[in-house]
């Protein structure tokens, strides 16, 4: 499963508009760039972003066990942004930015729609859409298959992506990865790095 969690997207814009400093330097900056605002965020409010971030991509890999209290924790919801009363310096820097991260967010999110399934057809007479990536994992593991001369066995394979930044990937476990959707733009790469992960479950 391949996913662009509104959530996530719109805690990264809030992490570099404010300017956090958090403890997760290996997180690239947002792509497209975000212009910060005026000052620097808090250390406290950059300590709470972490707290959230773990919280919500721990989590989000939960798929159907999450618990509704889970799942609210991951949202920002205005306008009192009541899941993160037990965080309050981070609660005021959301309040502060939030239209903003929530139409960041979806313009992203149309992106990652368009790369997914194609851009609609505008030649008149012509339904569908043009582009798009479409089965490349499906394609990807029955090479695999073919190369191993037996069917997968079942397996499970979360692939998060975020707009970060460079060609990046990180196996979270061995059933999540998080990568950036640069690199999955570049097919040849993004196989290059995913078939080891996909290799190790079949």
């Amino acid at each position: 499963m391949i996913d662009q969690p509104e959530p996530l997207i719109i805690g990264l814009f809030v992490r570099d508009v404010a300017g956090l400093k958090t403890k997760h330097t290996w997180l690239p900056h947002c792509a497209p760039g975000i212009a910060r605002a005026n000052g620097e965020g808090s250390a406290k409010a950059a300590h709470q972003w972490d707290l959230w971030w773990d919280r919500s991509i721990s989590n989000y890999w939960n798929g159907p066990d999450q618990s509704q209290e889970q799942l609210a924790g991951m949202c920002w919801i205005p306008p009192d942004f009541e899941s993160l009363q037990s965080l309050p310096a981070l609660q005021e820097v959301v309040a502060r930015h939030f239209d903003n991260a929530r139409q960041w967010a979806r313009d992203r999110k149309q992106e990652h729609i368009e790369l997914m399934i194609g851009t609609p057809d505008p030649r008149p007479f012509h339904r569908g859409r043009r582009g798009g990536r479409g089965l490349d994992e499906t394609r990807l593991v029955a090479g695999l298959e073919r190369n191993l001369g037996r069917r997968a066995q079942p397996f499970q394979l979360r692939i998060t992506v975020i707009p970060g930044a460079g060609k990046e990937l990180w196996q979270l476990d061995p059933h999540h990865v998080l990568l950036t959707d640069e690199l999955l733009r570049d097919s040849v790469e993004y196989r290059g790095r995913i078939t080891p992960v996909l290799q190790a479950l079949l």
